[in-house]
C-alpha cells in the first residue's frame, strides 16, 4: 500500500491522523507494559513503605520523591453472590450497553 494507507471501508486517511493512530498504539502498547510492571514494583514498594512507617521522603540519583500508602476502606455491591441469591430480580434490571475497547498492535 502507499504511505497514505486505506481502511476497511475505503476511506483515506490523511498523514496527520495516521501519525495520531499510529501514536494511539504506541502509547496503548506502552501503558500495557507499564502496568505489567507496576503490579511487581507495587507490591514491593508497599512492603517496603509499610515497613517505614506508611511514608518517605528520600532522594535518589540528585532527584527528591515522596511515596506514602495510602488505604482507605471501600464497599461494593456484590453482583455475583445476587445474582445467585435472586436470578429474577437481576434479569429484570439487566440494560444493554456498550463497552469500546481500541485494540491495538504494533508490527515490528
Amino acid at each position: 500500500m502507499t504511505a497514505q494507507q486505506k481502511t476497511k471501508n475505503s476511506q483515506a486517511i490523511s498523514p496527520i491522523e495516521n501519525s495520531k493512530l499510529f501514536q494511539a498504539c504506541e502509547i496503548n502498547d506502552t501503558r500495557k507494559s507499564y502496568n505489567k510492571l507496576w503490579l511487581n514494583v507495587k507490591e514491593e514498594a508497599l512492603e517496603i513503605v509499610d515497613r517505614m512507617g506508611g511514608s518517605i521522603i528520600n532522594k535518589y540519583k540528585n532527584k527528591s520523591y515522596y511515596i506514602e500508602a495510602s488505604r482507605k476502606n471501600t464497599k461494593r455491591f456484590d453482583v455475583k453472590a445476587f445474582q445467585e441469591k435472586h436470578p429474577h430480580l437481576y434479569n429484570k434490571f439487566i440494560v444493554d450497553g456498550e463497552a469500546v475497547e481500541l485494540k491495538t498492535k504494533i508490527v515490528k
